[in-house]
């Protein structure tokens, strides 16, 4: 759909969320006739009312009626699950449904790099939007982190003097799953492990939904993919250039490690761009991510040098593996940001010294038991907290020392009056945080809060 066709369209948008009233904000301006509809009452505020109001938009909240269906499109909220009963009362009707990915990609007219998989994805794209910026090439970030996807659009657009911009775009499955005409110049997936198995009835339908991000690519882009994901290795790919990043060899590898150097591989000539151990971010994960973003910024930037110089200057994304204080001579890392099992795995192995690990919060269907190994190798207790403490009771019996302590605040006290100077403690909760939390950035900002609130009371 073309942002002229917008006019007077009757437009329903499920969710008053960040993408929710983005959406209403960005069609609001190009003559759309609104209608919100929230079916939690506790998150319509008095704010997103005025908001609304002064933009002649309808509103409910606390249900959702039936003039929902009184629209030509439907832009549907990532958090609205297929199987919610407005769903099925829209796909019945025959209605149009989008993701506010795919509504918002109507109005960019410039290069989008496309991001997804399963961990990393943040990270990466932060990576991608310092690169850019730091090489002289203006970039938006948005999607899945920080802005809605709409929001950097009407900033961007309030930016006449930039000639030109490339918009990096983080993307959930969620967000896939209702996509129609979505083309990202550059579609990477960083790997796929399983995950919101509570909100796909397989495995495989996650992947599937993960794949799509290729699914209008054409013989113009570039799709990107791990090397050392046996799974997107085999994984069908369109008619489109295809590179790959990591250490596994590959006809198409672009992004790669030679001698402990990241650097490009183009004809079997490497081209280092920055020493392993100059990365500010440690960890083999990281190193993977670090090669995903040189991969994406390649039909950008072709300085090795430069990017390699704006590598060193990068600041780690906070929630992610994030040092946060010393109490009592034991150190204290927020990983709110693994909310599935796989990328809790990788924090777990990033750290030599015992550790107290902090699992639980609202389950997604993960197989705690894959951690079983490296917790008996590396924890000296894991702490359970949130709704998920009998399922990973359960799953991990027999296998490490447990202890339930219900909530993120006993869980550091229990570290602090059991622990021994040199430990370390780790939130790497493996779960969502909605139990207990409004997001995970709430969770991992009250972990650090009360963190520093005991470094105070006991010191370093």
């Amino acid at each position: 759909m073309l942002p002229s066709d917008i006019q007077n369209k009757k437009v329903t948008i499920l969710g008053s969320e960040r993408s929710g009233m983005g959406a209403a904000k960005l069609l609001h301006q190009f003559g759309a006739q609104i209608l919100v509809s929230e079916k939690d009452a506790l998150k319509f505020t008095a704010e997103k009312r005025e908001l609304l109001a002064s933009m002649n938009a309808k509103f409910e909240f606390g249900y959702h009626s039936d003039d929902v269906l009184d629209a030509d499109f439907v832009v549907v909220s990532p958090g609205i699950p297929e199987n919610a009963e407005i769903m099925i009362k829209i796909r019945e009707k025959g209605l149009p449904l989008y993701s506010e990915v795919e509504m918002a990609s109507w109005f960019i007219t410039e290069p989008i790099i496309a991001v997804t998989g399963s961990n990393g994805k943040t990270t990466t794209v932060n990576l991608i939007h310092h690169l850019l910026r730091e090489c002289g090439i203006p970039s938006f970030l948005g999607g899945n982190v920080g802005q809605a996807i709409s929001e950097v659009i009407l900033e961007r657009q309030a930016q006449e003097e930039i000639t030109f911009a490339v918009f990096i775009l983080e993307v959930s499955s969620f967000q896939l799953d209702h996509i129609d005409t979505f083309h990202p110049r550059v579609a990477l997936i960083l790997n796929l492990s399983p995950d919101h198995l509570d909100r796909y009835a397989t495995v495989e339908d996650y992947y599937n939904s993960k794949l799509k991000i290729w699914k209008n690519s054409t013989s113009l882009d570039i799709i990107g993919y791990n090397a050392d994901d046996p799974l997107l290795v085999i994984a069908q790919k369109p008619k489109a250039t295809h590179y790959s990043f990591g250490l596994n060899a590959s006809p198409d590898l672009l992004a790669t490690v030679k001698n402990h150097q990241l650097g490009f591989l183009s004809n079997d000539v490497f081209e280092s761009v920055i020493a392993e151990n100059e990365l500010p971010i440690p960890g083999a994960h990281n190193t993977s991510n670090a090669l995903a973003a040189i991969l994406a910024i390649s039909p950008f930037i072709d300085d090795p040098a430069a990017i390699g110089s704006a590598l060193k200057s990068f600041q780690p994304v906070p929630h992610r593996i994030e040092f946060v204080a010393t109490v009592k001579g034991m150190r204290f890392y927020n990983d709110s940001k693994a909310t599935n099992v796989a990328s809790t795995a990788v924090a777990i192995q990033s750290f030599n010294a015992p550790e107290w690990v902090i699992l639980g919060g609202k389950d997604k269907g993960g197989e705690f038991y894959t951690l079983a190994v490296d917790l008996a190798q590396r924890a000296r207790k894991v702490l359970l907290v949130g709704q998920a403490t009998d399922i990973i009771a359960d799953q991990l019996a027999g296998t490490v020392a447990m202890e339930s302590v219900e909530t993120i605040e006993r869980a550091i006290d229990y570290a602090l009056e059991n622990g021994e100077s040199g430990d370390v403690v780790l939130l790497s909760p493996g779960c969502a945080s909605y139990d207990q939390f409004d997001n995970y950035e709430h969770r991992g900002n009250f972990f650090k809060s009360t963190v520093l609130n005991r470094k105070e009371k006991f010191g370093e």
